[in-house]
């Protein structure tokens, strides 16, 4: 693990949606969320956001317990997008816990028929989060803070959130030396050896342009799988996210081709060997097991990964969570099992039609 801050180190969860009782002791660098659909992973990374986004909150506005509890009541509405706190109780019975730890500092809050209680003795005051949803944003940028500000719109406010970061203005240069070789890393899979030294990507009033070696192209005409990249690329360029920051990435692989997939695997363990502390969910092999090599075959700049398998019986009980250092120490892997299934599946074929064949 680097020698960096500490920043999240542990969530506790009690009766809080999918989760009847859980407890998470994350590493410092990349924390990988496999598990199948309705599992809780997105619910797991929105919780940390929800949290951590009111902590920056209060200590930016130097705001009161009561101003806070307010604030994380509205925050969680809007994240998750339900009218009633008590909703976010595991079958809307007794009384969701949750307990974040951060830097040694505790933050919890409980939600009852009473309302909404939150408790701490001294705030966590976390560095600046990002939260990139599964479905590419750039293209959906143009316009969205007023429609979001004025109109009912099926998007969280992750979405907000991540578009007010990408309206941030670039950095001067002399201010992106700590993140200069991502950028360049980043360019350079998009544009491959000929991206040039000037801005990539630009923005203008709030519609994006990507300056490739084919030429000047309308962010719509440019593939999902840079969309996306190009979205880290901006948010490092414009100071949105740093060494220190928290990045949440839902589905990473979510339209990219294989090859982008294993270049981002190499592309999160840069950005965690500056600083940088990871959550991803994925169902993706290659990018899943990509990172349990890193971390089997350690480098010169090797992190320290965790992986987390979210898995439920039945419909009855609630998520259980195993973890280990790496793919192999998790039993309840989906990933594998359906991998191993197909692979079954294609030697019953393969036998069915030699017995065929003989008839």
């Amino acid at each position: 693990m680097s020698n960096h801050e500490i920043k999240v180190q542990s969530l506790s969860l009690k009766q809080f949606t999918a989760f009847e009782k859980a407890k998470f002791y994350f590493s410092q660098n990349i924390n990988v969320l496999i598990g199948e659909n309705a599992t809780g992973k997105s619910h797991l990374m929105k919780i940390l956001y929800t949290m951590l986004k009111v902590c920056e909150n209060a200590h930016q506005r130097k705001i009161s317990l009561k101003r806070n509890e307010e604030r994380l009541h509205l925050k969680l509405h809007d994240v998750f997008q339900v009218n009633n706190d008590k909703k976010l109780v595991r079958s809307m019975v007794g009384i969701a816990e949750v307990n974040l730890e951060y830097a040694r500092k505790a933050f919890n809050f409980q939600i009852s028929a009473d309302g909404l209680f939150m408790q701490y003795e001294h705030l966590p005051n976390p560095s600046p989060s990002i939260y990139l949803p599964a479905q590419e944003f750039l293209s959906k940028n143009e316009g969205f803070i007023a429609a979001y500000e004025n109109r009912e719109l099926a998007y969280d406010e992750t979405y907000y959130d991540l578009s007010l970061a990408l309206n941030a203005l670039p950095l001067r240069r002399e201010k992106l030396a700590d993140v200069q070789n991502l950028i360049a890393i980043l360019q350079k899979i998009i544009a491959g050896n000929n991206s040039k030294d000037n801005e990539l990507i630009r923005q203008e009033n709030g519609r994006f342009y990507f300056d490739l070696p084919e030429g000047d192209l309308d962010i719509h005409l440019v593939a999902d799988g840079y969309r996306k990249i190009g979205t880290l690329l901006y948010l490092l360029r414009n100071g949105s996210l740093t060494k220190d920051s928290i990045l949440f990435w839902d589905e990473p692989e979510a339209n990219l081709n294989p090859k982008l997939i294993v270049e981002v695997a190499k592309v999160l363990q840069k950005l965690a060997a500056t600083g940088m502390q990871i959550f991803i969910a994925t169902h993706d092999y290659l990018l899943s097991h990509e990172l349990s090599l890193l971390a089997e075959y350690p480098s010169a700049q090797s992190v320290d990964i965790k992986f987390f398998s979210l898995h439920k019986p039945d419909r009855q009980t609630g998520i259980i969570v195993e973890e280990g250092k790496i793919l192999a120490d998790i039993e309840h892997n989906p990933i594998l099992e359906e991998f191993a299934a197909q692979y079954d599946r294609e030697g019953e074929l393969f036998y069915k039609g030699n017995v065929n064949d003989t008839h």
